[in-house]
């Protein structure tokens, strides 16, 4: 299975319980606050949990839209696949030495990665990022408590026990100070501990007594640790916007439901907003610290907590008949989610053709087995070579050899611009070779002497003029030997770089010869198997023949009886072969075309052979264009 597969319908079914939770948040914005907290932690735990129950529920298929069809359905072959096998072959390319680099390539050849490689790719990267960074926060957590000291007041430790009756919470839980942070914070599952700053030490009772009842709230309820998980769920759909709103309104539903707490234990809503603010103005001039830590009076949403106490009038405490319900209806998503996968339609029964063609591809593939197999095992017996070729490669100053390549450019544009101004006296002296050469001498008798006077006053005009050319040519030739009089010291330099190379290219070459043999078994072996080669590609022309013609029978058993007997159910299905993708997995076959292309390839050619009401036509080219998205042929 393609990886991007569950992670592409993990992601689409915690959006839809995101969702779902976002309208249940909604409905609930009269309730008290506690109730839509365990909605969205319930939610979001659930959302990270879709893809672990998944493979545990039974399959439920629903029919999905098309968009989210090709969104989660495997890599398809295109339409072209011919049932290539020898895609499956793969040619070996040995490594060749050039003046500056030296290429070695594997013998395997290695598939561009589509984009559902790069989706997963990204995935892993931003997930990692965050993982990290919460990594790093829970480490500085662990940094700030082994730094922070007991808290020894009395008057303290008696207003912690207090408020540990008042909220019911049997835990036990470290009261501490830091000066690490400037807002009271709550951290910690199995050990839990109050972090306090160290400016409460001058807070009057009052203070004290809220802060204290605000922070065993969120012990007693685990608002720490449904955090954590909170923010894994945001690190595995960090892509999602939905996934990152989500934490953030369970941060402030937390606060806002221990804010409602506090107040139903009897402390005044004027009272508790001029604590959140006294804090908060304290804390504004320093830095919030990167801690995974629930602080009482940060910056975050303050105005909106505040202003939802002091518009309530009542506060009243929520129990567990009211949240295990709130819980459970929303848990019961996770599982009804999970289930879901995308349907296909009913298969259809492929043709005895078809089948016949399919068992012979197959035959094919077990022949050509041991082949690839013989390739396997010369690719992984080459690899040392390969491999000493790469090391090789890091030998050689590629950069140096750039470098005085980048100098001799300057050089080797003037001599290529002083060779364009010479191409007309070049043009001129082959004209003149080429009268030379069809040049016939009247040679009368005589002595010798007079045989080369006689040779020379008929060459004189020609030679006058390849003189006079010459000539010109000497201000051109000078500048030519001026040019590489200063390009001396960049020659010599490369050919220092080639003489240090030179023992590199020596054990090159070794292993080029090395590496003979197992070259000579490859291509052996290659043409061993172009018999094969043939079959198959012969096959593959007749797999397309055979899938047009089950397309065309779907045509026909679909549109049959709103088109005419000679409508040219052949041509339309030809068009969609060959514009849809075609997947050949064991005994099924699965024909996608794009609804939108379907349609239109059979209206174009169908609508002039209509019979029938224009309404009957078009609905049954929908429904014949939906089949294809999908159409899957099963041959067994």
């Amino acid at each position: 299975m393609d990886a991007a597969l569950p992670l592409a319908l993990g992601s689409i079914k915690a959006l839809l319980l995101l969702a779902a939770a976002a309208v249940a948040a909604l409905a609930l914005r009269g309730r008290p606050a506690r109730v839509r907290a365990v909605v969205w932690s319930t939610a979001l735990a659930g959302s990270l949990l879709i893809p672990v129950v998944a493979p545990l529920m039974p399959p439920l298929s629903v029919p999905v839209p098309e968009a989210v069809a090709r969104l989660t359905a495997e890599p398809d072959e295109t339409a072209t696949i011919a049932v290539n096998v020898i895609d499956s072959v793969r040619k070996p390319a040995i490594g060749a030495l050039q003046i500056a680099r030296i290429e070695a390539t594997t013998a395997s050849t290695s598939r561009t990665p589509d984009w559902r490689l790069w989706m997963v790719a990204a995935w892993a990267v931003g997930a990692a990022l965050l993982l990290a960074r919460l990594g790093t926060g829970l480490w500085r957590v662990n940094r700030l408590i082994r730094g922070a000291r007991p808290v020894t007041d009395p008057r303290w430790l008696r207003l912690a026990e207090q408020a540990c009756e008042r909220v019911n919470c049997r835990r036990r839980i470290r009261l501490l100070m830091s000066p690490a942070v400037e807002v009271p914070a709550t951290v910690g599952l199995l050990r839990p501990a109050i972090v306090l700053p160290l400016r409460a030490a001058t807070w009057l009772d009052d203070r004290r007594r809220a802060v204290l009842l605000h922070e065993v709230i969120h012990v007693a309820r685990l608002d720490w640790p449904q955090r954590l998980v909170a923010r894994v769920t945001r690190a595995a759909y960090w892509f999602n916007p939905l996934a990152w709103w989500a934490v953030r309104r369970l941060d402030l539903e937390q606060e806002l439901a221990c804010d409602e707490e506090v107040l139903a234990l009897g402390t005044g809503a004027s009272d508790y907003a001029c604590h959140l603010l006294g804090i908060a103005r304290h804390a504004l001039p320093c830095p919030q610290p990167a801690i995974p830590a629930l602080g009482m009076a940060r910056r975050t949403h303050l105005e909106e907590r505040i202003m939802t106490i002091l518009k309530r009038s009542t506060h009243r405490r929520v129990g567990l008949a009211v949240i295990i319900p709130a819980a459970l209806l929303t848990a019961a998503m996770v599982p009804a989610l999970a289930a879901v996968y995308p349907s296909d339609p009913e298969p259809r029964p492929a043709s005895s053709e078809l089948k016949e063609i399919l068992a012979e591809m197959e035959a094919v593939e077990v022949d050509i087995e041991p082949q690839i197999e013989a390739i396997e095992a010369l690719e992984i017996d080459i690899e040392p070579q390969l491999a000493a070729l790469e090391d090789l490669e890091v030998e050689i100053d590629h950069t140096k050899i750039a470098e005085i390549e980048e100098r001799m450019k300057p050089y080797l544009e003037r001599l290529e611009a002083i060779e364009i101004d010479m191409e007309p006296f070049e043009a001129q002296m082959e004209a003149l070779e080429k009268q030379l050469q069809s040049l016939q001498l009247h040679i009368e008798d005589g002595t010798l002497e007079e045989v080369q006077d006689q040779i020379q006053l008929q060459m004189q005009e020609h030679m006058a003029k390849i003189e006079d050319i010459h000539i010109d040519m000497e201000p051109y030739l000078e500048q030519i030997e001026a040019i590489h009089e200063e390009m001396g010291d960049l020659h010599a330099k490369l050919a220092d770089v080639h003489i240090d190379m030179e023992p590199v290219l020596a054990r090159v070459e070794k292993i080029h010869v090395d590496m003979e043999p197992f070259q000579k078994q490859m291509e052996q072996l290659h043409i061993d198997m172009e018999p094969f080669h043939r079959e198959m590609e012969r096959l593959g022309e007749r797999l397309e023949e055979a899938i047009q013609g089950e397309v065309e029978a779907y045509l026909r058993s679909e549109l049959g009886t709103v088109t005419s007997p000679d409508a040219p159910f052949g041509e339309a299905a030809t068009r969609i072969a060959d514009e849809a993708n075609i997947n050949v997995h064991d005994d099924v076959i699965r024909i996608k075309a794009t609804g939108d292309e379907a349609r239109e390839i059979l209206i174009d050619l169908l609508e002039p052979y209509r019979i029938g009401t224009e309404k009957g036509f078009q609905a049954a080219i929908e429904s014949a264009a939906e089949g294809l998205s999908p159409l899957v042929i099963e041959a067994k």
